[in-house]
């Protein structure tokens, strides 16, 4: 099964919206690959202020980068469950996520407030993930923000701001 909506333009913010940094180097030799450090502005609808996202993030893969993506709503998003992981996996190219992305955050709404979910330890509950991400209506938001893991090589801890320029 997969979720897919062909709806949806592609909006690239302001750098200003969402900042990363490197983990703390004391983690990087305790538990090997450092943890990916962000943050970015939580979506709003009009004129409203739901603050800042303040995220903390342990790699999955060995080596990966972090892509971060706000769309205006509404959005389409092609993902499935992986056969061999379990892992909430891109199944067709986005306009910034690829196929292997690794879903590994969304944003959503419980009434008049956005959360950030963590899909990884939600992954059993694929319904559920489903449902987290339709709650990104124009009724309660402008835009939604989704955080992929991309598999690969990366010299060093990076997080991709593409959907942020």
């Amino acid at each position: 099964m997969s979720s897919s909506t062909n709806k949806g333009s592609f909006s690239r913010g302001s750098r200003d919206s969402m900042r990363c940094r490197a983990g703390d180097s004391e983690e990087e030799e305790e538990e090997g690959r450092p943890d990916f450090i962000f943050y970015f502005k939580m979506p709003t609808k009009g004129i409203a202020d739901n603050g800042i996202a303040d995220v903390k993030l342990k790699p999955i893969l060995e080596e990966s980068e972090l892509v971060l993506v706000r769309y205006e709503l509404p959005f389409g998003l092609n993902v499935a469950p992986d056969d061999e992981t379990g892992e909430i996996v891109v199944k067709g190219d986005g306009a910034v996520e690829k196929v292997g992305d690794i879903l590994r955050q969304a944003t959503y709404w419980q009434g008049n407030r956005p959360i950030l979910l963590d899909i990884s330890t939600n992954k059993a509950e694929f319904d559920l993930i489903v449902k987290a991400l339709m709650t990104n209506t124009t009724d309660v938001s402008d835009d939604i923000v989704l955080v992929f893991e991309r598999p690969g090589a990366s010299e060093r801890l990076e997080v991709n701001m593409d959907g942020f320029d």
